[in-house]
């Protein structure tokens, strides 16, 4: 087997008595709790997106409904806006304070977000109570996927240089002035001709409810096929962006104008930026997911599409040689039979008896012991029958 090559492994968590924050929905016991990377939006103990988190279980923080949307690690203590400051301190029982939170640029989309919290929030406390806390980490889950919040204002980027600001900003003034839109929803009219689904092309009742893009005008969608054209998703609260005649999540939208950032999923505005594994990387992001190191000009390997190095990855999948117990590391080449590793060395894989290699050889493989032959298996079986008489005997 080549090198580098083995089966999936979770990386080595660290243990922690006392919880630092809210658990991981996805590894449990495994994560100590949430404590966000310095520039990777993921937990830096897991690796697990934050909102794989159960951030309302954490109740020394006073989390209100935006942050549960946009959960950021970012307070007024940071050096950031004031209004980012009080962006994080929402009070939903107060929706005058909602209403003079609009974006500084009277962005749409944040402002629709704004006002589409407070009636999805009214309709999550109708539900069972059992209920409300998976509504409420559905649509965080949603928002914070396709509407990113460092895509809608640079406040919350990190990884973006005085330099690339009026790059971003062209760019948002374009996504608001010809992509961004909000999706109405109505009744079919189809009294002048047939109406089709834009998205699967089936007949549109008379009457049907379905939902209308102003962008893009005399199409419809059942409200079912109003998804992105990338991902497929729901379009949340039916925020769509225009873009060729189709519609596409926040994004995705934007995916199609610039690359993205792998590690820090910021948009890259910079002109020089680092390609590999068929992604895109800050060049002083492309480092290795477990210990951030630098990679540029380094060897790694890649596993489960993340860059490790070296040392990394032997330390967290290297497999045990079944002959010598020590570990096969990436660069030591390696045999795998089913849940069996050994070295790819004459001494590991060799005839238990005869200490024939068996590189390149057939085998015999019986209770986790190699074999060249029948015969060399049967002496190991009349070595073993003899012992058991003399100790019948005794």
């Amino acid at each position: 087997m080549a090198a580098g090559v083995y089966d999936t492994l979770s990386p080595i968590l660290p243990k922690a008595n006392i919880p630092k924050g809210p658990r991981c929905l996805k590894c449990i016991d495994a994560c100590p709790g949430l404590e966000v990377h310095f520039w990777r939006k993921v937990c830096k103990h897991c690796r697990c997106p934050q909102e794989d988190h159960d951030i309302q279980a954490d109740r020394e923080r006073d989390f209100r409904p935006i942050s549960l949307l946009f959960d950021s690690t970012f307070s007024s203590t940071d050096g950031k806006s004031d209004w980012m400051a009080k962006f994080e301190k929402l009070n939903l029982q107060d929706p005058r304070v909602m209403m003079q939170m609009c974006a500084p640029q009277q962005d749409m989309v944040i402002s629709r977000l704004i006002s589409e919290n407070l009636r999805s929030q009214k309709y999550v406390s109708m539900l069972p109570e059992d209920k409300q806390e998976f509504a409420t980490q559905l649509r965080r889950r949603q928002l914070q996927r396709q509407l990113p919040l460092h895509d809608l204002d640079p406040r919350f980027c990190n990884s973006l240089t005085d330099k690339e600001l009026p790059k971003y900003e062209k760019f948002a003034e374009k996504r608001r002035k010809k992509a961004a839109g909000i999706g109405n929803i109505g009744e079919v009219d189809s009294s002048c001709g047939c109406v089709k689904c834009h998205c699967c092309k089936g007949v549109m009742e008379n009457k049907c409810v379905a939902v209308f893009a102003g962008r893009m005008v005399g199409t419809c969608w059942h409200p079912g096929c109003f998804t992105c054209k990338s991902c497929k998703e729901l379009l949340v609260d039916n925020i769509y962006f225009y873009k060729g005649a189709e519609i596409y999540c926040g994004r995705h939208y934007a995916d199609l104008l610039y690359p993205r950032c792998f590690a820090c999923d910021e948009i890259i505005f910079a002109r020089e930026y680092t390609q590999a594994e068929n992604r895109s990387w800050h060049v002083q992001h492309f480092c290795c997911w477990y210990c951030d190191a630098p990679l540029a000009g380094q060897r790694y390997i890649a596993k489960n599409n993340n860059p490790y190095c070296i040392v990394c990855f032997d330390r967290l999948f290297s497999k045990i040689c079944s002959t010598c117990q020590r570990p096969i590391t990436a660069d030591s080449p390696g045999m795998t039979h089913g849940d069996l590793h050994w070295h790819a060395c004459p001494h590991c894989f060799s005839c238990h008896v005869c200490g024939t290699s068996l590189i390149n050889n057939h085998f015999l493989l019986r209770e986790g012991n190699l074999y060249c032959s029948v015969d060399c298996r049967q002496r190991t079986l009349n070595v073993h029958q003899a012992s058991l008489a003399r100790n019948y005997a005794t």
